[in-house]
Protein backbone atom coordinates (compact mmCIF):
# COMPACT_ATOMS: atom_id res chain seq x y z
CA UNK A 1 0.00 0.00 0.00
CA UNK A 2 1.37 2.96 -1.12
CA UNK A 3 1.92 6.08 1.57
CA UNK A 4 -0.13 9.18 1.31
CA UNK A 5 0.91 10.65 5.07
CA UNK A 6 0.96 14.02 3.71
CA UNK A 7 -2.85 14.35 2.80
CA UNK A 8 -5.09 15.33 5.19
CA UNK A 9 -8.24 13.08 5.71
CA UNK A 10 -10.16 16.20 5.95
CA UNK A 11 -9.11 17.99 3.00
CA UNK A 12 -12.30 18.42 0.39
CA UNK A 13 -10.45 18.41 -2.39
CA UNK A 14 -8.77 14.78 -1.53
CA UNK A 15 -12.06 14.05 -0.07
CA UNK A 16 -14.45 14.75 -3.38
CA UNK A 17 -11.67 13.40 -5.59
CA UNK A 18 -11.16 9.94 -4.03
CA UNK A 19 -14.77 9.16 -3.82
CA UNK A 20 -15.30 9.26 -0.33
CA UNK A 21 -11.70 7.68 0.27
CA UNK A 22 -12.75 4.84 -1.55
CA UNK A 23 -9.81 5.49 -4.02
CA UNK A 24 -7.30 4.60 -1.46
CA UNK A 25 -8.43 1.19 -1.54
CA UNK A 26 -4.96 -0.73 -1.34
CA UNK A 27 -5.74 -2.75 -4.41
CA UNK A 28 -7.11 -1.78 -7.58
CA UNK A 29 -8.39 1.79 -6.90
CA UNK A 30 -9.68 2.40 -10.24
CA UNK A 31 -11.75 -1.02 -10.25
CA UNK A 32 -12.86 -0.18 -6.81
CA UNK A 33 -13.56 3.76 -7.33
CA UNK A 34 -15.47 1.92 -10.61
CA UNK A 35 -17.22 -0.48 -8.60
CA UNK A 36 -18.62 1.53 -6.38
CA UNK A 37 -19.77 3.69 -9.29
CA UNK A 38 -21.63 0.34 -10.48
CA UNK A 39 -23.72 0.85 -7.02
CA UNK A 40 -24.62 4.07 -7.19
CA UNK A 41 -25.91 3.34 -10.37
CA UNK A 42 -28.18 0.49 -9.41
CA UNK A 43 -29.45 2.82 -6.60
CA UNK A 44 -29.94 5.91 -8.77
CA UNK A 45 -31.56 3.70 -11.38
CA UNK A 46 -34.89 3.46 -9.41
CA UNK A 47 -34.70 7.55 -8.60
CA UNK A 48 -33.56 9.56 -11.07
CA UNK A 49 -35.27 10.25 -15.10
CA UNK A 50 -32.66 10.83 -17.82
CA UNK A 51 -32.71 14.76 -17.21
CA UNK A 52 -31.41 14.09 -13.88
CA UNK A 53 -28.83 11.74 -14.48
CA UNK A 54 -27.34 13.61 -17.16
CA UNK A 55 -27.36 17.00 -14.86
CA UNK A 56 -25.73 14.49 -11.95
CA UNK A 57 -23.10 13.44 -14.64
CA UNK A 58 -22.47 17.24 -15.86
CA UNK A 59 -21.67 17.91 -11.99
CA UNK A 60 -19.31 15.13 -11.43
CA UNK A 61 -17.79 16.20 -14.47
CA UNK A 62 -17.00 19.90 -13.45
CA UNK A 63 -16.48 19.29 -9.69
CA UNK A 64 -13.84 16.67 -11.20
CA UNK A 65 -12.26 18.51 -13.21
CA UNK A 66 -11.79 21.17 -10.17
CA UNK A 67 -11.20 19.04 -7.51
CA UNK A 68 -8.99 16.76 -9.51
CA UNK A 69 -6.97 19.62 -10.16
CA UNK A 70 -6.63 20.34 -6.11
CA UNK A 71 -5.65 17.37 -5.18
CA UNK A 72 -2.89 17.30 -7.77
CA UNK A 73 -1.54 20.27 -6.31
CA UNK A 74 -1.96 18.99 -3.30
CA UNK A 75 -0.37 15.83 -3.51
CA UNK A 76 2.28 16.52 -6.35
CA UNK A 77 1.31 13.49 -8.00
CA UNK A 78 -0.03 14.12 -11.81
CA UNK A 79 -3.20 11.64 -12.22
CA UNK A 80 -2.65 10.54 -8.85
CA UNK A 81 -4.02 7.31 -8.36
CA UNK A 82 -6.37 7.58 -5.76
CA UNK A 83 -8.25 9.91 -7.68
CA UNK A 84 -11.39 7.96 -8.67
CA UNK A 85 -13.69 10.43 -9.76
CA UNK A 86 -13.08 10.04 -13.22
CA UNK A 87 -13.53 6.32 -12.96
CA UNK A 88 -17.34 7.15 -11.20
CA UNK A 89 -17.96 9.46 -14.17
CA UNK A 90 -16.93 7.41 -17.22
CA UNK A 91 -18.58 4.46 -15.86
CA UNK A 92 -21.68 6.75 -15.35
CA UNK A 93 -21.12 7.58 -18.96
CA UNK A 94 -20.70 3.82 -20.16
CA UNK A 95 -24.34 2.83 -18.57
CA UNK A 96 -26.40 5.94 -19.76
CA UNK A 97 -28.92 3.71 -21.84
CA UNK A 98 -30.66 2.83 -18.98
CA UNK A 99 -31.96 5.97 -18.53
CA UNK A 100 -32.27 6.44 -22.75
CA UNK A 101 -34.65 4.25 -23.56
CA UNK A 102 -37.67 2.45 -22.37
CA UNK A 103 -36.58 -1.22 -22.73
CA UNK A 104 -35.25 -0.97 -19.28
CA UNK A 105 -39.12 -1.74 -18.37
CA UNK A 106 -39.07 -5.07 -19.92
CA UNK A 107 -35.86 -6.09 -18.04
CA UNK A 108 -35.70 -7.73 -14.98
CA UNK A 109 -33.83 -6.81 -11.88
CA UNK A 110 -31.12 -9.23 -12.70
CA UNK A 111 -31.24 -8.30 -16.54
CA UNK A 112 -30.59 -4.69 -15.29
CA UNK A 113 -27.71 -5.94 -12.81
CA UNK A 114 -26.50 -8.09 -15.81
CA UNK A 115 -25.98 -4.80 -18.49
CA UNK A 116 -24.31 -2.80 -15.09
CA UNK A 117 -22.28 -5.63 -14.71
CA UNK A 118 -20.82 -5.77 -18.34
CA UNK A 119 -20.78 -2.28 -18.56
CA UNK A 120 -18.57 -2.13 -15.48
CA UNK A 121 -16.09 -5.06 -17.93
CA UNK A 122 -16.71 -2.53 -21.15
CA UNK A 123 -15.76 0.66 -19.33
CA UNK A 124 -12.21 -1.28 -17.09
CA UNK A 125 -11.12 -2.29 -20.64
CA UNK A 126 -11.38 0.46 -21.97
CA UNK A 127 -9.86 2.40 -18.92
CA UNK A 128 -6.63 0.12 -18.76
CA UNK A 129 -6.25 -0.35 -22.10
CA UNK A 130 -6.78 3.09 -23.23
CA UNK A 131 -6.56 3.00 -27.19
CA UNK A 132 -6.44 6.04 -29.01
CA UNK A 133 -7.60 8.80 -28.59
CA UNK A 134 -8.10 8.06 -24.70
CA UNK A 135 -4.05 7.68 -24.12
CA UNK A 136 -3.54 10.88 -26.09
CA UNK A 137 -5.65 12.35 -23.99
CA UNK A 138 -4.28 10.90 -21.10
CA UNK A 139 -0.63 11.95 -22.20
CA UNK A 140 -1.17 15.16 -23.54
CA UNK A 141 -4.33 17.29 -21.72
CA UNK A 142 -2.95 18.45 -18.61
CA UNK A 143 -5.03 18.94 -14.65
CA UNK A 144 -7.84 17.90 -13.91
CA UNK A 145 -9.35 18.37 -17.50
CA UNK A 146 -7.26 15.54 -18.73
CA UNK A 147 -8.12 13.65 -15.56
CA UNK A 148 -11.85 13.55 -16.40
CA UNK A 149 -11.41 13.57 -19.87
CA UNK A 150 -10.04 10.37 -20.73
CA UNK A 151 -12.49 8.93 -18.38
CA UNK A 152 -15.74 10.09 -19.63
CA UNK A 153 -13.90 9.00 -23.54
CA UNK A 154 -13.14 5.43 -22.33
CA UNK A 155 -16.93 5.95 -20.97
CA UNK A 156 -18.44 6.87 -24.55
CA UNK A 157 -16.15 3.85 -26.59
CA UNK A 158 -17.64 1.51 -23.29
CA UNK A 159 -21.16 2.61 -23.95
CA UNK A 160 -20.99 2.54 -28.23
CA UNK A 161 -19.65 -1.29 -27.34
CA UNK A 162 -22.42 -1.99 -24.63
CA UNK A 163 -25.37 -1.07 -27.42
CA UNK A 164 -23.54 -2.79 -30.50
CA UNK A 165 -23.35 -5.28 -27.37
CA UNK A 166 -27.06 -5.45 -26.71
CA UNK A 167 -28.26 -4.84 -30.23
CA UNK A 168 -26.58 -7.80 -31.34
CA UNK A 169 -27.43 -10.11 -28.43
CA UNK A 170 -30.89 -8.91 -27.74
CA UNK A 171 -32.09 -7.18 -30.46
CA UNK A 172 -33.05 -3.66 -28.29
Amino acid sequence: MKNYENLNARNLPVFVSSFFFIGFFPYGPGTAGSAAAFLLYIFLLRFLTMPYYLGLCFIIFIFGIYFSSKTEKISGIKDPPFVVIDEVLGYLLTVISGFSFDPFSRLSISGIILYAFIGLILFRFFDILKPYPIRAIDEKVPGGLGIMLDDAVAGVFSFIALRLIIVIAAGL
